[in-house]
């Protein structure tokens, strides 16, 4: 009998691993044959003046230089506000909040706010901070849409990692005298680190394809 139910096992184990292997490199051939389409019908397009000039009615000149460099700017200044923000509130929630219901409802209100759709947070935007707080459409009221747009995102991924550290290093490090910031600087923080670099792939990709803000 338990011949059996190992075999069974074997064959249900075999079957769902080649299933995810199937499915994995249908979904990069699918990306990779995007990616290709994209470029072998627009590489004849490329030139070095629409890459670097900018466009022009009087000129009559096509370019994208202006928004490769708002798209730069935008994401390295929502980046440093998102990061240190969503990565310290993490650490709030896991590490020093003693209101369980308090953190379960901030939880619950970050996964709420993740799903909303991006053109809801650029009409806010829009109303808050370029009419209310009279910012316009400028890049700064872009970069703070942006922030509230992948808060969420970054805090519930940070929250994620800080949570895959185990325990016991941390009871060893506070056993040899280490204080509480001490263990989650040196090593809470080194430990979580893949899962955080993940979140801001995450973020600058939703922010690179974001056009509301």
């Amino acid at each position: 009998m338990l011949q059996t139910i190992s075999k069974k096992r074997k064959i249900q184990s075999m079957f769902f691993r080649n299933l995810m292997r199937i499915c994995g490199w249908g979904c990069a051939a699918i990306a990779f044959s995007i990616c290709a389409y994209i470029l072998v019908r627009g590489v004849g397009e490329l030139s070095f003046g629409f890459v670097f000039s900018k466009p022009s009615y009087i000129k009559e000149t096509i370019g994208i230089l202006p928004d490769l460099l708002n798209t730069i700017y935008l994401v390295v200044a929502a980046l440093a506000l998102v990061v240190p923000l969503g990565v310290g509130a993490a650490i709030y929630l896991c590490e020093y909040s003693r209101n369980a219901k308090m953190s379960a409802l901030i939880e619950h209100a970050a996964e709420i706010l993740s799903g909303i759709p991006s053109i809801i947070y650029g009409l806010v935007g829009m109303l808050f901070f370029c009419q209310f707080l009279g910012l316009k459409t400028s890049l700064a009221a872009g970069v703070l849409t942006m922030v509230i747009m992948n808060l969420p995102g970054m805090i519930h991924s940070a929250q994620e990692s800080l949570k895959t550290v185990p325990v016991s290093l941390k009871e060893g490090a506070y056993a040899l005298g280490a204080g509480k910031w001490k263990v989650i600087r040196s090593i809470v923080l080194p430990a979580c680190l893949p899962g955080v670099c993940t979140g801001m792939i995450l973020c600058c990709g939703r922010m690179v394809g974001e056009s509301a803000a």
